[in-house]
């Protein structure tokens, strides 16, 4: 046995080196979010459905019963019959699956709604002749049984019913879970149709939204590999199928729109010739900034099975900055069998084929970094230019206006026109044709611009007094941020009429 041939001379029964504690581990103590369940239970329905030869019309129906505090969950597949569901649904960790070709693989995920139900039943069958069997999961008598001591053996035959019963009302071929009495502190995300749809349209595989402009390219990434498989899932009856979440855009800062203008394709090579180890793609915008969390689809985000792995973070360790993940949109899909996913589905574990996927991926989030910092540097740059133009019009409106004296206003112009070389030499030939346009034109109006002749009044201003005004103006001029806010502040000041003071007693 191992490295310890005597080691079985001390337990007369096996059975006590796995104590009913694992049960209580597996059904609450793997998944931070109540909503994985939906992951873990579309991933067995994918996989059912990807072994059929229903793959291309796999579909999923989601019930939610806020009145029974249900949730009912049925696919399409070949279902079990009695024999496979005694055998794939009772064993604890006993999966049949493939570890290197399917999204399930533990046997654990099956049992994940006991962490947030009372009871989860199972119901399944092969075809329309067999009758329908019923499996159900007690959380209060497995809880029982791992506070009385019982073994895991003795744990499950106390806690887990099994019959068969009539199938008229079912299909010929399905299986259905259902996570019963959900817990009030999970019901508010289980049975939530917004979160739901909301989880589905990020972790689940379903297809893409039709306004989404990559969606072929996608697709074409997978040349020679099998493409993800996308199910139909509907909610609580819809017609529509719910849909991944991204659009042809992403709301960043401020809530402006930030189109995609480009794909780009990542094909990361598998150690040992093997061809890909992932493929992947980033959907390029114009970088304004960091994109809204709520939308769901931000940061580079890893796919197995096409389900998503861990969360929107999970290769912030690959940035050097990990706020500019927060300004892409991708997605990387794992082709390499020998990369598998974690426990706890939020990340892979530890392994060479890892560390080459992250060695790839690591020079691909730096490009990113670039282009991120690049596309800041420009806008900044944008923004300069045209707030200089900004203050070139302003300054002649102020000049134009008649608030200033000749001299003043001939100084404020001689300044202006000082600074225009500078901007000129940055970005003439730069991509700027219509704002250096723009800049020539202001250039010839201020150069030409000559202050009338004779007196000039201001308009409610005694023409003793004009002089006087006239330098408060200057000064008001030389000190405010910028000649718009200075006339602003001059026309409010001759705009102002002073109230006659109330003397009555």
């Amino acid at each position: 046995m191992g490295n310890n041939p005597n080691i079985a001379a001390h337990f007369s029964d096996t059975n006590v080196l796995v104590g009913g504690d694992i049960v209580s581990l597996i059904t609450s103590g793997m998944y931070a979010s109540p909503l994985a369940i939906y992951r873990e239970y579309l991933q067995n329905a994918a996989d059912s459905i990807a072994s059929s030869n229903k793959s291309d019309n796999g579909k999923v129906e989601i019930k939610i019963d806020l009145g029974e505090q249900r949730v009912t969950i049925r696919d399409n597949g070949p279902g079990l019959s009695h024999v496979q569901a005694k055998r794939e649904l009772v064993p604890i960790s006993r999966s049949r699956k493939h570890r290197q070709h399917e999204r399930g693989f533990r046997g654990i995920g099956r049992l994940s709604g006991l962490a947030f139900g009372n009871a989860v039943t199972f119901l399944t069958r092969h075809n329309a002749k067999m009758p329908v069997t019923k499996i159900v999961w007690n959380r209060e008598k497995l809880r029982s049984g791992i506070d009385d001591g019982l073994s895991v053996e003795e744990t499950i035959l106390q806690g887990v019913t099994i019959e068969k019963i009539d199938g008229d009302n079912y299909p010929a071929n399905f299986f259905e879970v259902q996570v019963e009495g959900v817990s009030r502190y999970a019901a508010s995300s289980i049975l939530n149709r917004d979160a739901v749809r909301q989880y589905l349209g990020e972790v689940c595989p379903v297809s893409f939204d039709v306004n989404f402009p990559y969606t072929s390219y996608v697709s074409n990434l997978f040349e020679g590999n099998h493409p993800p498989l996308a199910l139909d899932v509907c909610l609580d009856g819809e017609i529509t199928p719910i849909t991944r979440l991204h659009k042809d855009g992403v709301c960043g800062p401020g809530g402006r729109l930030d189109k995609f203008v480009e794909f780009e394709q990542i094909k990361v090579p598998a150690l040992g010739d093997r061809g890909h180890a992932a493929v992947g793609w980033i959907a390029h915008s114009s970088y304004l900034g960091a994109f809204q969390k709520a939308l769901g689809v931000r940061c580079l985000r890893a796919r197995a099975g096409n389900i998503q792995i861990g969360n929107e973070v999970v290769f912030d360790h690959l940035f050097s900055e990990n706020r500019f993940n927060r300004w892409c949109v991708g997605e990387i899909h794992i082709l390499d069998s020998r990369i598998v996913p974690n426990g706890r589905r939020d990340y892979f574990e530890p392994s060479t084929h890892l560390r080459n996927l992250e060695n790839h991926l690591g020079a691909i989030c730096r490009k990113l970094e670039r282009r991120c910092r690049m596309a800041s540097q420009q806008r900044n740059q944008r923004r300069r230019l045209e707030s200089f133009l900004e203050s070139l019009e302003s300054t002649y409106d102020l000049v134009t206006a008649g608030y200033l004296t000749a001299h003043a206003a001939r100084q404020f112009i001689a300044g202006k026109l000082s600074e225009i070389p500078v901007f000129r030499e940055k970005y003439e030939g730069s991509g700027y044709a219509e704002e250096i346009k723009k800049l020539n034109n202001l250039e010839k109006k201020l150069t030409n611009f000559r202050f009338p002749r004779g007196r000039c009044s201001l308009a409610g201003v005694d023409s003793p007094e004009v002089s006087i005004y006239r330098k408060i103006f200057k000064i008001l001029a030389e000190t405010s941020p910028s000649p718009r806010q200075a006339k602003k502040a001059i026309e409010a000041i001759l705009r102002y009429e002073p109230t006659e003071p109330d003397i009555s007693v």
